[in-house]
């Protein structure tokens, strides 16, 4: 699927769940962004999801977003927002090797998507 292709399914939510995880191997800043709401949104999860979540989840410098947010602190936040034991499992491990700042930014993230939910 193409970068274009891609954007505009995510935008008007045509996206297939099977879809998201080829997304999720773009190196487009903005397709992994809604991609990954996309996920959380639909709490969509399966093994493929989980392992490109945790293969982004180093991306905490050079990749920023919006104000502190680097795409790999969404990475983080998804996976302990998809309800999915694997994923929560993932989570504390790459939670647990945060620096202190980091972790202030993932949990901000996550409560502010907890709150839109």
């Amino acid at each position: 699927m193409k970068q274009n292709e891609m954007i505009l399914k995510l935008e008007n939510n045509s996206i297939k769940n099977e879809e998201l995880y080829d997304c999720l191997m773009s190196k487009n800043l903005n397709v992994l962004m809604e991609t990954i709401y996309k996920i959380i949104e639909r709490k969509f999860c399966d093994d493929n999801i989980i392992m490109a979540l945790t293969k982004i989840s180093p991306m905490l410098n050079g990749y920023k977003l919006v104000g502190p947010y680097q795409i790999g602190h969404l990475a983080i936040g998804a996976l302990a927002l998809v309800n999915n034991e694997l994923a929560l499992e993932n989570f504390k491990q790459i939670y647990s090797e945060l620096n202190d700042n980091d972790k202030f930014i993932v949990d901000n993230y996550i409560r502010g998507m907890k709150q839109t939910q």
